[in-house]
């Protein structure tokens, strides 16, 4: 956004630029939605496979744990 105002002082500026970085943005925008959505999906089906129980049996903290080395 800090390109988009910087390029808005000069008005006689061609759009392409201006184009370019919003294109540019709007793909960032796209990607993050997507990382979020998959993220959603993940942690929707971890908290669905929890059946209660003690944390020694959490999935969910199964889920979070990084996987150790074989």
């Amino acid at each position: 956004m800090r390109a988009l105002l910087s390029i808005s002082g000069d008005r006689s500026c061609d759009c392409a630029g201006i184009d370019r970085i919003a294109r540019e943005h709007l793909l960032e925008v796209d990607r993050k939605l997507a990382d979020l959505a998959a993220l959603r999906t993940e942690l929707k089906a971890v908290i669905d496979s929890c059946d209660g129980g003690i944390v020694a049996d959490c999935r969910i903290i199964e889920a979070l744990r990084p996987a150790l080395p074989v």
